[in-house]
C-alpha cells in the first residue's frame, strides 16, 4: 500500500564541494554531459556566484582583477550567511523551484514528477548550507568533493587566472576555513561527501569515477566496493564507539587486503585496549566504568591542562606588569593577555589528554597480538596528528589513506624526510617515504544506502531474475535507487487513512 500512496520524482540534487583553485568545472561538465548522454536526463547548473551572489552587489560585478573577483565574491558570501548560515542554500532551493515552474510552464501536457533532471550546484563552501540541503531533499541530495592538491591550486590561480602567488596562498588559507561561523568553512564541509574524488590532469580517470558514483546512484545491482572503501569505511564504524569528549576518530590497519586491528580514541584500561561499557548482571543495565572514560570523570583533562597553563603564564606575566603600572592598566592588559593566550597555538596542545588515539589504538592491538606492520596500510577517518604520525613511521606503516583533513597536524613539516602526501609531490619523491594519501570513493555516510542489496533506504537491490539469470542493467532506462519522495509524512498520514477508509 505505502509504495502506491507515495508521490516519486525522478529528481537529482548533487552538490560539488572543493577547495578554492579545484576544477569544478571540468567535474560540473563531466557530470553533466554523463548524465544527459549516458542515463537520459536534463541537467540544470547551478553556479552559486554566477546565480546567486552576483544578484547581491549594489553595482554591475567589475573587478580589476580576478584576486579581487574571487575576494568579494568570498566576502559577498559571508556576509549573506552572518545571518543565517543556510541562507545561501536557501537561495538555491528558491531556485530549484524556480527552474521547475518554469520548465512545468513550458512544458503543460507533461507530467513533472516524470522528468528525469538534475540539479548540479556549484559549489558549496559552508557544512549547514550542506546540512539545510540534506534536510530539504533528504537522499535525494549528494555531496561530492572533489581532491586536488595545492600545488595544482596554486598553479591554476597563477597560471590560468593570472593571480600572483602569494595572494592565490592567501585565497587558499582563507577558503579552507575562516574563523567566523559564518565564512569560508570548506575543510569542514569536504569530509561530509557521499563520494570523494580526485583530480590530477587526468579528464578520463575523473570521467570513470563520476560514472562509476552514477551508476551506483541508479541501481547498478553489481558495482560492489573497493578495499579502500570497505576498509574506510570499517575505520568509521570503529570511530562510532569512541566517547571522547571532542570528536570520534576510527583506525584501521591493513595488508594485502586483510584487515589486520581496528582502532578509536578512547581511554585506554588496565592489562591493554580501551574502556567498553560492560553488561551488569545484578541491575541488567549496561554501564561504565566509574572514572574510566572522560565523561565519568567529568572533564577532558587536555582542556584543563591547557587553561593550567594559561593561567600559570598569566599570573606571572601579571606580577611583572604590576610593579610597572597601575591597577587599571593592569586589569586591562591582563584581560587583553588573556585573550592573546587562550587564542595562541596553547589551543592546539594535544598531549595531556587521557585518551589513546585511534592510530596509536589500531597499532598497539597489532603488538599485542604479535601482528607485524611492517609494510601495512593504515585507514583513518582523520589525518594523524604529529604525535600519531612519528609512531606511524617507526612501525613501518607505507601508507596512510584518510578522509578529514587535520589543519593542527604538524606531521609533514616535522618529517619532510620520511613523509609526504600523494599528488603533492612527484612519483620519486614518494618511493623512499611514508605516503599520506586522501581517500577516493563512497562515503562512509552513504555505504550501506548505495552498497547493500537490502538494508539501504530506497529501492532492493536484484541480481538475478526468476529464472536464475542475471538481470540487465541499462543506464537510459535506470532509475534513482533512492527517489525522492513529494509528500511530507503528515500528508502521507491522511492519504494512508483515506484509503484504510475506504477499504
Amino acid at each position: 500500500m505505502l509504495e502506491e500512496l507515495q508521490i516519486t520524482t525522478n529528481e537529482l540534487i548533487i552538490g560539488l564541494v572543493g577547495a578554492v583553485g579545484s576544477s569544478l568545472t571540468p567535474l560540473t561538465n563531466i557530470t553533466k554531459s554523463l548524465l544527459e548522454q549516458k542515463f537520459n536526463y536534463d541537467v540544470e547548473v547551478i553556479k552559486v556566484s554566477k546565480d546567486i551572489l552576483a544578484n547581491y552587489f549594489d553595482q554591475e560585478c567589475n573587478f580589476s582583477n580576478n584576486f579581487e573577483k574571487i575576494s568579494k565574491f568570498m566576502d559577498k558570501g559571508n556576509e549573506l550567511r552572518k545571518k543565517d548560515h543556510d541562507f545561501i542554500a536557501m537561495q538555491i532551493v528558491k531556485l530549484i523551484s524556480e527552474k521547475r515552474k518554469s520548465w512545468a510552464k513550458v512544458n503543460t501536457e507533461k507530467n513533472i514528477n516524470t522528468r528525469r533532471v538534475a540539479y548540479i550546484i556549484d559549489s558549496l563552501k559552508h557544512e549547514d548550507e550542506i546540512k539545510a540541503l540534506r534536510q530539504i531533499y533528504s537522499n535525494g541530495f549528494f555531496q561530492l568533493s572533489l581532491y586536488e592538491s595545492k600545488t595544482a591550486r596554486i598553479n591554476s590561480l597563477v597560471h590560468e587566472h593570472g593571480i600572483a602567488e602569494a595572494n592565490a596562498k592567501q585565497l587558499i588559507d582563507r577558503d579552507e576555513g575562516e574563523k567566523n561561523a559564518y565564512g569560508q568553512h570548506t575543510r569542514e564541509a569536504f569530509h561530509l561527501a557521499d563520494y570523494f574524488l580526485k583530480f590530477d590532469s587526468n579528464h578520463n580517470e575523473l570521467k570513470q569515477a563520476c560514472y562509476r558514483f552514477l551508476s551506483i546512484v541508479f541501481q547498478d545491482p553489481y558495482v560492489t566496493p573497493t578495499f579502500n572503501e570497505f576498509a574506510t569505511y570499517m575505520s568509521f564504524t570503529a570511530s562510532v564507539r569512541s566517547a571522547d569528549l571532542s570528536r570520534q576518530v576510527g583506525a584501521v590497519i591493513a595488508k594485502d587486503k586483510n584487515i589486520l586491528a581496528i582502532g578509536s580514541n578512547d581511554v585506554p584500561k588496565f592489562k591493554g585496549g580501551t574502556y567498553w561499557p560492560y553488561f551488569d548482571e545484578a541491575t541488567g543495565q549496561i554501564k561504565d566504568y566509574e572514572n574510566g572514560r572522560d565523561f565519568k570523570v567529568g572533564e577532558d583533562a587536555n582542556a584543563r591542562e591547557k587553561q593550567t597553563i594559561i593561567n600559570d603564564l598569566l599570573e606571572s606575566i601579571t606580577n611583572v606588569i604590576e610593579k610597572k603600572l597601575d591597577l587599571t592598566r593592569t586589569i586591562e592588559l591582563k584581560e587583553e593577555i588573556e585573550n592573546v593566550l587562550k587564542n595562541s597555538k596553547i589551543k592546539d596542545i594535544t598531549e595531556y589528554g587521557r585518551v589513546v588515539h585511534a592510530e596509536m589504538d589500531a597499532l598497539l592491538n597489532c603488538s599485542r597480538s604479535n601482528i607485524s606492520t611492517l609494510g601495512a596500510t593504515l585507514f583513518v577517518t582523520t589525518f594523524p596528528c604529529h604525535n600519531c604520525a612519528k609512531h606511524i613511521l617507526a612501525a613501518g606503516i607505507e601508507k596512510v589513506i584518510f578522509v578529514e583533513p587535520y589543519p593542527k597536524s604538524k606531521a609533514i613539516d616535522m618529517h619532510k624526510e620520511s613523509i609526504t602526501q600523494k599528488w603533492e609531490a612527484s612519483e620519486p619523491e614518494t618511493k623512499n617515504k611514508l605516503v599520506f594519501e586522501p581517500f577516493v570513493g563512497v562515503g562512509a555516510r552513504s555505504f550501506v544506502n548505495l552498497f547493500s542489496m537490502s538494508l539501504g533506504v530506497g529501492h532492493k537491490l536484484k541480481r538475478k531474475d526468476d529464472d536464475g539469470k542475471i538481470i540487465d542493467w541499462l543506464p537510459e532506462t535506470a532509475t534513482l535507487r533512492m527517489p525522492l519522495t513529494t509528500l511530507s509524512y503528515r500528508d502521507l498520514e491522511l492519504r494512508i487513512i483515506e484509503r484504510l477508509d475506504s477499504k
